[in-house]
């Protein structure tokens, strides 16, 4: 029997220790062929490169680096590696730290997955929490990651539904918890300096998320002690909106006629 193909990309670049062990956690499943940018991605979100030449290098069996994002990764991968059969699941990640609420839509982890997801391949992102000097939860995601695909190749078509967010923290796991992200922003704030020529610059200060604590939310979840498993929406079209205006065009029919 054929064995399954497995795709693995991140955005901490393809030297990243949750890379390795999002490969070691899945070998055993199946061939595992990892295309991952060659630097660190973090925060690129769905960025796709237009403007210039990417690089796909060979760095190992089954493991290659793009001079791109997560999302140039999925097409190089399909295009450049396997030559345009879809592999039978994606996993991305596995990501240094976590990726709740409102990170999902600056995650490049999340990007690379969403790419996979919209070729028609099942898709799963996966990241891993931290317990102070302990490290990230590699272990612990990476037996996620494993049994979400080994579910997913022995027939469960859940993978293949909808696109996947899995948040992984650190100790014992008190289990799976299917939830909605919650509503945790991006708050910041910006350092200015000068340049030795006198110019300005600017750095993004501290990261200081928010969270609403609300219960039945990752955020709420994965601070008990589970696994927060959070279906993402691919679609973007808002039905219900548009379900409204489509049958009624004001107010866009009166700034026409205006």
């Amino acid at each position: 029997m054929t064995q399954p193909t497995i795709l693995i990309s991140n955005d901490d670049g393809y030297y990243a220790e949750g890379l390795q062990a999002l490969r070691d956690a899945l070998s055993p499943l199946g061939r595992v062929i990892s295309v991952a940018p060659d630097k660190d991605n973090s925060g690129v979100s769905h960025k796709i490169t237009i403007h210039t030449a990417l690089r796909l290098r060979d760095v190992g069996p089954d493991s290659y680096t793009v001079s791109g994002t997560p999302v140039d990764c999925i097409h190089l991968a399909l295009h450049g590696v396997l030559d345009g059969k879809l592999p039978d699941v994606m996993v991305s990640g596995i990501n240094h730290g976590l990726n709740l609420g409102e990170d999902t839509a600056y995650s490049g982890t999340v990007g690379a997955a969403y790419e996979a997801f919209t070729h028609g391949i099942p898709a799963l992102a996966i990241s891993a929490g931290r317990d102070g000097d302990e490290g990230y939860a590699f272990e612990n995601a990476g037996r996620v990651a494993h049994q979400l695909v080994k579910s997913h190749l022995e027939g469960d078509p859940f993978l293949g539904e909808t696109l996947w967010n899995a948040n992984v923290p650190p100790g014992p796991i008190s289990g799976f918890r299917v939830v909605k992200l919650d509503k945790r922003s991006f708050q910041s704030s910006i350092v200015k300096r000068l340049d030795p020529r006198g110019q300005p610059y600017y750095w993004m200060g501290p990261y200081d998320p928010v969270f609403d604590n609300e219960a039945d939310t990752d955020h709420a979840a994965y601070r008990n002690g589970f696994v927060s498993v959070t279906p993402l929406k691919v679609e973007m079209t808002h039905f219900d909106i548009l379900q409204r205006y489509s049958h009624n065009n004001q107010p866009f029919s009166q700034l026409i006629d205006e």
